[in-house]
């Protein structure tokens, strides 16, 4: 027996060691929006997983891959097969999320108590629950579920989705201070400051206050790589738009178009844009 017992052992060794790289092989298929193939490698690692936890992730990633495929029992089935309660939990509301099943997210966990959650998964739990309140118009909750979830992590990425969907809760000086929060974060990424950025100008611009609002772009200039070049380049000139400076918004869609490798539906845009203003 004992050679079998070595062999089994040793599978049990590679599965285990391979399982993260393969794992993460599956997410960027799915990132990607190659959600069959992302289906299968999921499947592949339900099968594989060596511990219990493993297989948990597995199989609600999968779920996510059968609801973006609109296969919503598979993906129900799948999620009920996960052990943790936690994560099981987490996996339902986001898979009605995805759904755009929001009084469903808010009717499942209204009166959880997600501080009692493992610390890994409250921050999502609060976010999920925060949007799907945001979504059914119940602004005082959200907004608690988002500054809560501002407690449950250290990630200046995490901070600054929480900042920015408070910012969308409100209006004018508010919504201001909640979106420059994230330009004093050390390390939010590129995307956040540009949306940061894009809505300041926006309520700035909508305020009458043009000057101020094109003045915030001046924050994003090291920005000058694509896609983030392009995006900024567009709320820009969506902003000029916004304050009637149609010369102005004109230069800038040119400039998308003249650029060098932009997001394709930035420069449709930009087209659309330059052949409605001839």
């Amino acid at each position: 027996m004992k050679p079998i017992l070595f062999l089994l052992t040793a599978v049990a060794t590679s599965y285990a060691a391979t399982f993260p790289t393969d794992y993460q092989a599956a997410l960027r298929l799915f990132v990607s929006n190659k959600f069959p193939e992302a289906k299968a490698a999921f499947e592949a690692l339900i099968a594989s997983a060596p511990t219990p936890e493993a297989k948990d992730a597995a199989l609600m990633q999968a779920s996510y891959c059968e609801v973006q495929l609109k296969h919503v029992e598979e993906a129900t089935t799948l999620a009920e097969g996960i052990k943790d309660k936690y994560l099981g939990t987490l996996c339902r509301m986001k898979l009605l999320t995805m759904q755009s099943k929001y009084a469903e997210v808010v009717a499942l966990v209204k009166d959880e108590d997600f501080s009692l959650w493992p610390d890994a998964l409250i921050f999502e739990a609060l976010m999920v629950r925060g949007e799907a309140s945001g979504r059914v118009r119940d602004a005082a909750a959200a907004e608690k579920d988002f500054r809560a979830a501002l407690g449950y992590t250290i990630n200046d990425y995490k901070k600054a989705t929480a900042h920015l969907r408070l910012g969308g809760l409100f209006k004018g000086q508010q919504a201001l201070e909640c979106f420059d929060e994230v330009m004093k974060l050390k390390e939010p990424g590129a995307t956040m400051r540009y949306q940061a950025i894009a809505n300041r100008a926006r309520i700035l611009a909508q305020d009458g206050k043009g000057a101020l609002a094109i003045a915030e772009f001046d924050r994003v200039n090291d920005l000058n790589k694509q896609p983030h070049w392009t995006m900024v380049q567009m709320a820009r000139a969506a902003t000029h738009e916004a304050l009637n400076e149609q010369d102005k918004a004109r230069a800038c869609y040119e400039a998308v178009v003249a650029s060098s490798n932009p997001p394709a539906d930035s420069l449709a845009t930009a087209k659309a844009k330059l052949s409605a203003k001839r």
